[in-house]
């Protein structure tokens, strides 16, 4: 599978990389980084919109994947769709970041002279970055981007086919899109 920037590894490719990853061998890094960097940089920049920033999460994922790759197991998902959790969550966090810092810049409004007060207002402005989501869509995404599930181990855990799952995922999707754009 080719993109225009990048190639997917495959196979015997990618299982000796991930190899020589384990191993230490940073050239291996460097392979995977030319293979899989143009799509962790597109989910990486749909959510923080600054290139400089979006970079920047961009080389602190690839150093967790260097770190972290004796935690990563074929058995529970595609290297790529562990390197994208990493890179989203990263870039989650990036983001919520940013934005306390913005905020913290910000002058505090007339009559909250209470720093608590500012503080749990802030906690709560977080919590609700993520768009509202039905309880089904927030289990789906748990499942499939934080409990590292495939979409096999998701759909039995939520009692559906695999195809159901699947259509669920571009339906939260396209809520998450909606409500964003709102």
């Amino acid at each position: 599978m080719t993109s225009t920037s990048g190639i997917i590894l495959q196979g015997e490719t990618e299982k000796r990389l991930l190899k020589a990853l384990r191993q230490g061998r940073q050239e291996a890094l460097s392979q995977l980084y030319d293979a899989y960097a143009p799509v962790l940089m597109g989910v990486i920049s749909r959510i923080v919109p600054d290139k400089e920033l979006a970079e920047s999460v961009l080389q602190e994922t690839f150093v967790a994947v260097w770190s972290r790759i004796n935690l990563y197991d074929a058995a529970k998902s595609s290297f790529l769709l562990w390197g994208l959790t990493i890179a989203r969550s990263m870039a989650l966090d990036m983001l919520a970041t940013s934005r306390a810092a913005a905020n913290s810049e910000k002058p505090a409004p007339a009559g909250s002279e209470d720093p608590e007060e500012g503080k749990l207002q802030h906690l709560n402005a977080r919590q609700n970055i993520p768009c509202q989501l039905a309880p089904q869509e927030q289990l789906l995404l748990e499942l499939l981007y934080l409990k590292g599930c495939n979409c096999t181990e998701a759909a039995a855990t939520l009692g559906m086919t695999e195809a159901r799952l699947k259509t669920s995922i571009k339906q939260v999707f396209l809520h998450l899109k909606a409500e964003r754009s709102a």
